[in-house]
């Protein structure tokens, strides 16, 4: 039973330190996007990418190999490919927007709504009007944000994108996610509420690409 629980524990390992290194480089685009060389923010994004293309793909240890080799094959290459840094932000906006609006549609279940009930179980009449009102709010933050990054990278003034991409665009989101959750309580006290914390966890238990 014990070397079945080391080898189990070893096992782990290689899958935690993997997870490790995805946050890692998540964290750090926003800042090395807005601080460092145009040319090492690309690098780094071809970095982003080949994780997560490595992470569906790959399982066999060498995908650690993956990463680095795409980021120095973007700095060998394209160096100078500082227009790739413009789309991200516009993609995952839109892509947001999409996994959002798309449950708006007559027939199913608003996004929103599908995290209340693992949260309520059921929903009364005022939780789902609520809870629609509220996915409609989400999809129109991201088509915002998407349109906004858009329209900052055709403008040319590439620290107001910058600023905006790599700082406002993230408060945006925490302060709609940590606002309505306080608005919530208050609003609908008489109903069971989970943590933030809870919350997100829900968010990564939930098919977001089920119809």
């Amino acid at each position: 039973m014990r070397s079945a629980g080391a080898s189990s524990g070893t096992a782990g390992t290689p899958f935690l330190g993997w997870r490790a290194l995805g946050i890692a480089l998540f964290l750090a685009y926003p800042a090395t996007a807005h601080f460092a060389r145009p040319a090492t923010a690309v690098a780094l994004l071809a970095t982003l990418v080949a994780y997560i293309a490595a992470s569906i793909l790959i399982r066999h240890p060498a995908r650690w190999l993956v990463p680095p080799l795409a980021a120095g094959v973007v700095l060998f290459v394209a160096p100078q490919a500082d227009w790739l840094l413009y789309l991200p932000p516009i993609a995952i906006n839109l892509t947001l927007c999409w996994l959002f609006g798309r449950t708006l549609v007559h027939g199913r279940v608003p996004l929103i709504a599908r995290f209340a009930l693992m949260e309520q179980g059921t929903l009364t009449e005022e939780l789902a009007a609520y809870t629609r009102r509220l996915t409609w709010l989400w999809t129109l933050l991201f088509a915002g944000a998407a349109l906004a990054s858009l329209l900052l990278a055709l403008s040319g003034n590439r620290d107001a994108w910058s600023l905006f991409t790599n700082l406002v665009n993230y408060l945006l989101v925490a302060a709609l996610f940590l606002g309505e959750f306080a608005y919530r309580r208050l609003r609908y006290r008489n109903y069971r509420h989970q943590s933030p914390l809870r919350l997100l966890r829900n968010v990564r238990k939930t098919n977001l690409f089920e119809r």
